[in-house]
């Protein structure tokens, strides 16, 4: 391995040129005597006490040009030491520091091969016995196939070493080897280092080397606020996601690619529907009862998530805690998601092709009675009532065969006929990538088409990206990343006036009962109280939106002085967002007589566009600067930045017929237009201040000001602040003894403030007009003007304070490692409109009032080994995370149905009655609190009479628990052999609480509502059922609409088989003969499998959202291919 004074590879420039010696090895050959004799002659200059091995062959390698080969842990392993060499020849600086720590060197080709000495032999290399000599040649690729070039080889046995560099095609070539047995070993920064016994003889061929990824993390380069930083010199709380996590997943947007791969990051996936199945993501909880969604950051621009192709991430970097987010300061108090997206490397053009092919199916759906049973259950609940039945038995008994030739009778299974979409989905991704010393360059192309499981649902993504880079001078870096994103999106509505939506077929197909027709025999449609969902699928009403995106930056890294380097950078984003919305309108038929019945419209047409600008001029100075073992690093800057966001909208109703659909062609009367546009500045200052001495006590500390004109003038400034430090305790000469067992052990912590912009509107400090109010002037109606909400000059931002307590760990030669921490998130000032007497009739101004805090641990571990052939390796992580409201100034609660918000609390918390069982006798009832509502009976639910007033009202209403979760766990098994790769990924939610709603859960009615089996164990007089009340119809006190209690609360905790992929690259001799440079064919599988205690037939991910409006979650089942040329 070659290293710099810092731990880094050598240059490429280096490699180049040991690969040109290499190639000229016949003329070295007759000169090779002189030259060896100027090489060990040449003279140096070190002066340095107590410096480590790697300074003193980073001088060597800078006053004379040669590079160094070492293994890593003889590196670790070495004492330092003290020189005072003036003009000393470089043998003798060699031999006082290497000879006492029994370390030997040769010098082969310009490269110094550093190895522990061999005391059985001469203080010199003994070369093997004079025997025949063959050339040794391969190819070092990395798990995917491509090339790695650099890769040092080193071939050695009995004392003899030869080394070399793998080129640029990753290709290298040792000649004049003689025959025998070897240790061929093979080692590159970033990658596990490889070694295998290698014979060599005539019958040597050129290898085929395959690196795998190392689980060594000091050396890891992460991405961080305005820059880059080695994982050992962090100190803030940071987690990372690579391109290789997230490869060869049915991924359709980045933001369920985080779910359960990173301690602290909480992502809940609710929906389904292709284009609008991007979950939630929330960074250590939920910090604030307004906008508590991170900060999203794609190469240095304020982004979505939704702008990049998965394809083209190269990592994802979350930035949990306050000082390594500090410096973005004002939206930063949820947390910063930084997306680097892949960037060409040195080297030949490489172009890779990715494609899959899947199909999804819906996770779990209800499982509904059929028609014949919703009927006696209807005519039971009618009974219990004291009401007669409907249904006759002959009604039921056509229910059951289906003898009723009207149609009348049917069994209509309304989600077989909603779910009837094709599900299938491909997705293609192309790019090209490559370089010279001087420019690099990538360039993608991406297409991905989604049809939903709901016909008609479908979602098209179109994205391209070109990132370049260039060397115009030798201190002048310039680069500019493009990216755009073309995005079509369609999905059915319903018809059902007022409520014009996707959600609302998906909710009537789970409320109308089977007993209603999907169509009578003369095809005209049924219907029940809110419509026929497959008819507004069929005639094709619909929501159709184009988005279109551009994003981009460019910027240049200029080297004033040594150290000193100028960064400007100009980042830009703009969305267009372009949607058509047709409602047809729907007339239903008596099916006797053709008399029209039900009208659903009147036909409509909306038509809308927005579009957003986004612009960022920024500019930052950094320096860096070493003396002795003290290392520094400054950096300032300042951006302005401007957002501008416009809206249109017109609405015409009424047109002649279904088949028109401009807007142009429909009636003036009734037509509306409205639009507005907003915009938003913010201008900042920041600062950074990085300290390390000898890679031990490591500091750091950054300052942001912000001014935000969302605020009135006297308050639109706020100053964010942190600090963070960090001890590497295994750098410590006293730790010597075990650093072979524990090469990494760091304790870090730090403390910080956020503040949060996001929160209520661009213009909460001052009030708001509206122009719908008329005026009466001399009787005469007129058009005016009036303030709707009041304003509050004195709001200013909200504040997060983030103390964070960590430790990083490797052991057992970096095969096992570990991180965990603990940390105290309070968010203080939280913006809330709170309620205000009379005489005051406004819509309340904002006031900063509110406290939440959130308070955790999170840990992650992992493992990677070898068992012969196979390499495996074991990750998982784990949050436990404790959320409360700690301040609301005095007000609340606040009631929302089934949830609330209260001191004390977690945020939207469940709230209800306590259900204390089922009524099985009369005289329970008559003991109990009396229950408003309706005559209680045997069989219905029994609630807790908290106050103890003698009734059952609001007053007995508590917290009942929280959708939350505890715990987030995610746990990732990998292996691989000869070829063949297998990864599980399980993720999961612990000690979350969920309900599901009337809808999902099923009820009774004439035409409206259906039961699930969970309704055949209900309360009879025959079954004293404790796990179903009785059936009811107009008695309200059993739903858990209408009631909510913690007897329809389950535990709603849950382990997903997030993924499951089986993969197998193509021999090489094979793929090579075809002219590629690898081919692997793959299985992947998302959402396969579920465990959980919730309902069997409702996911418990979306559970709280199972309204029956959600379009399902879905599990997708896919093939693919990845093709590198």
């Amino acid at each position: 391995m070659k290293f710099t004074a810092s731990g880094q590879r050598i240059s490429p420039h280096w490699q180049l040129k040991l690969w040109t010696i290499m190639k000229l090895s016949v003329w070295l050959m007759v000169i090779a005597l002189p030259i060896s004799a100027k090489t060990y002659s040449q003279q140096v200059t070190i002066n340095k006490k107590n410096c480590r091995l790697e300074y003193v062959f980073e001088c060597i390698k800078q006053q004379t040009g040669l590079s160094f080969i070492v293994d890593k842990a003889l590196l670790d392993s070495a004492l330092p030491v003290s020189l005072h060499a003036t003009n000393a020849s470089m043998a003798s600086v060699l031999a006082k520091c290497l000879d006492f720590q029994h370390l030997d060197y040769r010098i082969s080709n310009q490269v110094i091969v550093v190895s522990k000495a061999d005391n059985s032999k001469a203080s010199q290399p003994v070369a093997p016995p004079a025997r025949q000599s063959f050339p040794v040649s391969g190819i070092i690729t990395d798990d995917k196939g491509a090339a790695l070039p650099g890769a040092t080889v080193l071939l050695k046995a009995n004392g003899f070493q030869q080394g070399s560099v793998a080129d640029a095609n990753g290709k290298f070539l040792l000649n004049n080897i003689p025959g025998g047995n070897y240790t061929l070993e093979i080692s590159l920064m970033g990658y596990g280092k490889y070694s295998e016994n290698l014979q060599v003889n005539a019958d040597t061929r050129s290898l085929e080397i395959r690196l795998s990824p190392s689980n060594r993390t000091i050396d890891e380069i992460v991405v961080v606020a305005y820059g880059k930083q080695r994982k050992a010199d962090l100190t803030g709380s940071v987690s990372t996601v690579s391109s290789r996590q997230l490869e060869n997943r049915p991924l359709t947007n980045l933001t369920n690619a985080l779910q359960g791969t990173m301690s602290g990051v909480t992502v809940v996936q609710n929906n389904g529907q292709p284009g609008k199945d991007a979950g939630s993501i929330k960074i250590r909880g939920i910090g604030t009862l307004n906008n508590s969604d991170p900060m999203i950051v794609v190469d240095g621009v304020i982004s979505s998530m939704s702008d990049v192709n998965p394809n083209d991430v190269e990592s994802v970097t979350v930035l949990k805690d306050a000082a390594s987010a500090a410096i973005y300061g004002s939206r930063a108090a949820n947390g910063v998601v930084l997306i680097t997206t892949k960037k060409g490397k040195k080297g030949r053009l490489q172009i890779r092709y990715d494609a899959y092919l899947g199909k999804q199916k819906a996770t779990r759906l209800p499982s509904f009675l059929p028609s014949w049973q919703q009927a006696a259950f209807y005519n039971e609940a009618l009974k219990n009532e004291g009401a007669p039945p409907k249904w006759t038995d002959t009604d039921i008994q056509q229910f059951k065969d289906g003898s009723d030739p009207t149609g009348a009778h049917p069994n209509t299974d309304w989600l077989a006929l909603l779910y009837r979409g094709s599900g299938l989905q491909h997705n293609h991704y192309l790019s090209l990538s490559g370089g010279d010393e001087k420019t690099q360059y990538l360039v993608s192309l991406g297409y991905l088409d989604q049809e939903g499981i709901i016909k008609g649902t479908n979602n098209k993504r179109f994205t391209t990206r070109v990132n370049i880079s260039s060397h115009v001078t030798k201190k002048t870096t310039v680069f500019a990343n493009i990216g755009y994103l073309y995005d079509p999106f369609k999905e059915p509505v319903s018809s059902y006036p007022g409520a014009t939506s996707l959600s609302l077929i998906t909710f009537v197909a789970n409320q109308v009962s089977n007993v209603v027709p999907y169509k009578f025999p003369n095809g005209e449609y049924g219907y029940g109280p809110n419509g026929n969902p497959i008819a507004s699928l069929e005639l094709g009403s619909f929501n159709r939106t184009q988005r279109y995106t551009l994003t981009g930056n460019a910027g240049a890294d200029i080297e004033l002085a040594k150290g000193l380097h100028f960064k400007p950078n100009f980042g830009y984003r703009l969305n267009i967002d372009q949607g058509q919305k047709f409602v047809k309108d729907i007339q239903f038929y008596d099916p006797n007589s053709g008399v029209p019945t039900k009208y659903q419209g009147p036909n409509n047409l909306t038509n809308s566009d927005d579009a957003s600008t986004y612009t960022n001029l920024q500019a930052i100075l950094e320096y860096g600067i070493a003396l002795d073992q003290h290392h520094f690093k400054l950096l300032g800057g300042g951006s302005q930045e401007y957002t501008r966001y416009r809206e249109n909208s017109m609405y015409r109703e009424k047109f002649l017929n279904n088949s028109i659909s401009e807007i142009n062609a429909g009636p003036s009367a009734g037509q509306t237009s409205k639009g507005f546009s907003n915009e938003v500045a913010l201008r900042s200052f920041f600062g950074r201040f990085n300290y390390d001495y000898n890679e031990k006590y490591i500091f750091e500390a950054s300052l942001r000001y912000d001014g935000s004109s969302r605020f009135a003038p006297s308050r639109q400034w706020g100053l964010f602040p942190s600090f963070s430090g960090g001890w590497n305790i295994a750098r410590e000469n006293f730790f010597a003894p075990i650093r072979d067992i524990i090469p990494e052990l760091k304790l870090r912590g730090s403390w910080g403030q956020l503040g949060n912009q996001n929160v209520v509107g661009n213009y909460p400090a001052i009030s708001t007009v509206s122009s719908s109010q008329d005026y009466s002037f001399n009787q005469v109606i007129a058009p005016g003007i009036a303030p709707v909400s009041g304003a509050n000059p004195d709001i200013s931002w909200e504040a997060t304070t983030t103390t964070d307590f960590g430790l990083d760990a490797s052991l057992l030669n970096h095969q096992l490692t570990f991180s965990g921490g603990y940390f105290i998130r309070k968010t203080t000032d939280i913006l809330l409109a709170l309620p205000i007497g009379a005489p005051y009739s406004l819509s309340a101004p904002y006031q900063n009032a509110g406290a939440v805090s959130n308070k955790g641990w999170e840990f992650s571990v992992g493992y990677n080994g070898e068992l012969h052939d196979v390499h495996y390796s074991v990750n998982a992580n784990a949050t436990f995370i404790n959320n409360r409201i700690t301040s609301l100034k005095g007000s609340g609660p606040y009631i929302n149905g089934g949830t609330f918000q209260q001191v004390g609390y977690p945020i939207y918390s469940f709230y209800g009655y306590v259900c204390e069982g089922i009524f099985q006798t009369q005289e329970e009832v008559n003991k109990h609190a009396k229950q408003t509502g309706g005559v209680t009976a045997p069989g219905d639910l029994m609630y807790k009479d908290l106050n103890q007033d003698g009734k059952i009202d609001g007053a007995d209403r508590t917290y009942l628990g929280s959708n939350f979760p505890k715990a987030t766990i995610g746990f990732n098994l990998a292996l691989d052999w000869k070829g063949f790769d297998l990864s599980a990924f399980f993720q999961g939610a612990l000690g979350v609480k969920n309900y599901v709603q009337s809808n999902m859960m099923g009820g009774v009615g004439a035409n409206s509502g259906k039961p699930t089996t969970i309704f055949l164990d209900r309360w009879t007089p025959e079954n004293h059922s404790t796990t179903f009340p009785r059936l009811w119809f107009s008695y309200k006190n059993n739903g858990p609409s209408n009631m909510p209690s913690s007897f329809w609360i389950r535990d709603a905790s849950y382990l997903r088989l997030k993924n499951l992929q089986l993969g197998y690259n193509l021999p090489k001799t094979l793929v090579h003969r075809i002219g590629l440079e690898n081919v692997k064919v793959y299985y992947s599988g998302q959402n396969l499998l579920t465990f959980t205690k919730f309902y069997k037939w409702v996911d418990p991910e979306t559970a709280q959202a199972e309204s029956g409006y959600n379009y399902p979650q879905v599990k997708i089942n896919t093939v693919g291919v990845n093709v590198l040329f």
